[in-house]
């Protein structure tokens, strides 16, 4: 499975791929029957732009671009993430269609580029220097993978995320939510039902914003949330093998 998540803003965009794979629970044989889930096997971000040269450090050295055009090589500072945002949203849901409103005032829970962990252990991520942040599901889990008590697994919606400061105080951002593995093909031929297949992802949410930065955090001190952004990879680290971290191409 592979799903694409673009973002543009002046003469350039950042184009990110993730891929997932079949796999089978340990144990299983492996292309015996349907996979229990769809691991992240490959990260492909693409820098592209309407330049002369194709966007490096050196051609921006030579070059550097004019304010309303993204440098993609320049240094950001972790910091540069946490302040005050406003802007627009829109989002297309399977069910409410399509919406669009102002934010004003973001919540703590909805700035997630200030977590490039994620939340959860099944976030795999990654944070690029021209301020791009990436975020997609380790595992995709099947609706007939046995979970630990012999009962089938719930299948949820996966979020996928691209986050960039294309300058110090514009944020764009985009996530998609997907729903893989969840309608399994049965198959009665032989008299007996099974699972031969399952039908394609779906895509159930789409999320785009445009923001600007407006000013500065009040009553945050950024030494205190980067002390809890080191916690959270000291959980992660233990509870994700570095096994189970997929390889990267194209950064």
């Amino acid at each position: 499975m592979s799903t694409e998540l673009v973002l543009s803003y002046g003469d350039g965009r950042v184009r990110v791929v993730f891929q997932h794979a079949p796999v089978w629970r340990e144990g299983s044989p492996e292309g015996m029957g349907p996979p229990h889930g769809l691991k992240l096997f490959r990260a492909t971000v693409s820098r592209e732009a309407t330049r002369d040269e194709p966007p490096s450090f050196k051609s921006e050295q030579a070059n550097v671009p004019t304010a309303g055009n993204p440098s993609f090589y320049r240094p950001v500072p972790p910091f540069k993430w946490f302040a005050k945002w406003a802007g627009t949203s829109w989002t297309w849901g399977e069910s409410r269609g399509d919406e669009g409103w102002q934010i004003e005032d973001m919540e703590e829970a909805d700035a997630w580029h200030g977590r490039p962990r994620g939340d959860t252990p099944n976030v795999w991520s990654m944070r690029l220097p021209g301020g791009i942040l990436i975020q997609c599901p380790r595992m995709f889990s099947s609706a007939t993978a046995p979970s630990e008590d012999d009962g089938l697994t719930a299948v949820m919606a996966e979020t996928m995320r691209v986050a960039w400061l294309p300058e110090d105080d514009r944020l764009i951002r985009v996530e998609a939510s997907v729903m893989a593995m969840d309608r399994p093909i049965l198959d009665d031929s032989d008299g007996v039902e099974q699972v031969v297949g399952f039908y394609p992802p779906l895509l159930t949410t789409l999320r785009t914003d445009m923001l600007q930065k407006v000013g500065e955090l009040e009553n945050v001190s950024l030494l205190e949330r980067q002390r809890e952004l080191e916690q959270l990879d000291t959980v992660d680290e233990l509870l994700i093998p570095e096994s189970d971290l997929p390889t990267s191409s194209g950064l």
